[in-house]
C-alpha cells in the first residue's frame, strides 16, 4: 500500500458536511418539486422527499417552521420551498433543511421575487458600500408602519424608554394587501419632506404573502434614494424582504429597530459618570501639580527675600559706618569743639557774633558758657 493517509467513513462524511455547510450557494435557495413519501410526526416535524422527473432528494421541515405552513402538504403536491443543503453524517446522505413551503402559484411568486432580487443586486443597490451609519443620538426619527398595530407601539415605547428626547414622526400606511405598496410609497415620499436622522420602515411578523408589499420594486427603488438612513423592521429573522436588503440596517423586530436607532440613556448616564470621574481626576492632578509649583515658588521667594534682606543689612551697616564717621560727637572726642550763638545756631564765622554776646561752647565732656570780650579776624 502507498503512504497516503487512510480516512474513516465518518471522516469522509464529516468533511462532506463541512463542505456543504460552507457553500453560500447552497444556503436559503428556492427549489421547485413534487412532494412524495410525506410523513408528519407527532412532534410536528415534516419528513418527505422532493422530486422531479429525473431526481429525488430527502427533506425535513422542523416543527418551528412547519407550523407556519398555510396549507396541508400531501403526496403529489407541487411546491416551492426555501431550504439549505445539509448532510447527515451517520448515513452518508444529504438532504434539504426546509424553512418555507408554498404551493406552486405562491411558489412561483417566490421564484419571481428571487429574479427581481438578483436584478437589483446586479445594479449595486444592495452593496455594502451604500450602507450608511445610524446616528444613535437622533433629534428626530420617522416611522412608516400601520398606525394601530403592535409594531408602532413597540417602536414608540422603546424609543421613549431608551432616548426620550428624540422627536418621533409617524407616517401611517397600510402594510399588507393590494393597496399596501402604493400606501407605503406615499408615506415614504411624505417622510422625505422632514428633517429626520433615521427612518424606520416596518411591521410585525406574518406569512410570506403578507410581507409582499415590502418587495415592491417601485418602493424598493424609492427607498434607495432616501435622504436619511433606513432601518428595516419587517417580519422575523427568516423573512427577508427586498426592503431589508436595501436598508442601511435591518432589525428582525420593531423593538430591535428602536434599539438600532438610539443609544440607551442608561449608557449615556454611564458615559457621563465616567467622564465626570475622569474630569475629577484630571482636576485633582492639576490642583496637585499647581500646589507643587506654588510650593516651589514659595521656597524661591523666601530665598530671594533672604538675599534681599542680607544685601540691605550689609548696605545699612555700610551707611552706619559712614554716618559714624561724620558724627559731630566723634569729632569732639578728637579735641574739637562747637560754639553756638545765643539762638543756638552754630557759629561758623566771627562775623556772626558781636562783643559782649554770650556763646555756648560744646566739648566732648560738657558745655562752657562764655561772654565775648574781643573779636579778632583771621
Amino acid at each position: 500500500m502507498n503512504s497516503s493517509p487512510i480516512y474513516s467513513v465518518s471522516d469522509i462524511n464529516t468533511y462532506v458536511k463541512a463542505i456543504l455547510s460552507q457553500d453560500e450557494k447552497l444556503k436559503f435557495i428556492h427549489i421547485r418539486g413534487e412532494i412524495s413519501n410525506f410523513k408528519m410526526y407527532p412532534s410536528g416535524h415534516f419528513y418527505f422527499s422532493l422530486k422531479d422527473e429525473n431526481s429525488t432528494i430527502s427533506a425535513v421541515m422542523f416543527n418551528s417552521y412547519a407550523k407556519r405552513v398555510t396549507f396541508s402538504p400531501k403526496n403529489g403536491d407541487e411546491v416551492v420551498v426555501l431550504a439549505s443543503i445539509d448532510a447527515y453524517v451517520p448515513r452518508g446522505s444529504y438532504n434539504l433543511n426546509v424553512y418555507e413551503m408554498e404551493e406552486v402559484g405562491l411558489g412561483q411568486q417566490l421564484v419571481e421575487l428571487e429574479k427581481l432580487k438578483k436584478k437589483l443586486a446586479s445594479e449595486g443597490l444592495f452593496d455594502e458600500s451604500r450602507k450608511r451609519p445610524i446616528n444613535i443620538y437622533p433629534k428626530a426619527i420617522g416611522v412608516i408602519t400601520a398606525p394601530n398595530g403592535a409594531a408602532i407601539r413597540d417602536i414608540v415605547t422603546n424609543i421613549k424608554r431608551r432616548y426620550p428626547i428624540a422627536d418621533i414622526y409617524v407616517f401611517p400606511s397600510l402594510v399588507q394587501g393590494e393597496q399596501a405598496p402604493e400606501s407605503l410609497l406615499k408615506a415614504f415620499y411624505k417622510s422625505q419632506e422632514y428633517e429626520l436622522d433615521t427612518l424606520i420602515i416596518g411591521r410585525g411578523g406574518g406569512a410570506s404573502e403578507d410581507l409582499s408589499a415590502f418587495n415592491d420594486e417601485k418602493l424598493v427603488r424609492a427607498v434607495a434614494t432616501s435622504k436619511m438612513p433606513i432601518i428595516a423592521a419587517v417580519g422575523h429573522e427568516i423573512d427577508t424582504t427586498l426592503i431589508d436588503c436595501i436598508a442601511d440596517k435591518r432589525a428582525s423586530t420593531p423593538t430591535g429597530a428602536a434599539e438600532l436607532a438610539t443609544i440607551d440613556r442608561r449608557e449615556i448616564e454611564k458615559q457621563f459618570e465616567y467622564a465626570s470621574l475622569t474630569l475629577e481626576q484630571s482636576l485633582t492632578d492639576v490642583v496637585n501639580e499647581k500646589k507643587e509649583e506654588l510650593e516651589s515658588l514659595k521656597e524661591d521667594l523666601i530665598e530671594s527675600l533672604r538675599d534681599i534682606i542680607k544685601d540691605k543689612k550689609e548696605e545699612i551697616d555700610h551707611l552706619n559706618k559712614q554716618l559714624q564717621l561724620t558724627n559731630p560727637k566723634n569729632i569732639l572726642e578728637r579735641g574739637y569743639s562747637i560754639s553756638l550763638d545765643e539762638n543756638g545756631k552754630a557759629i561758623s564765622s566771627v562775623k556772626n557774633i558781636k562783643a559782649t554776646s554770650k556763646i555756648k561752647t560744646i566739648l566732648s565732656d560738657g558745655e562752657v558758657i562764655s561772654e565775648v570780650i574781643e573779636i579778632k579776624g583771621e
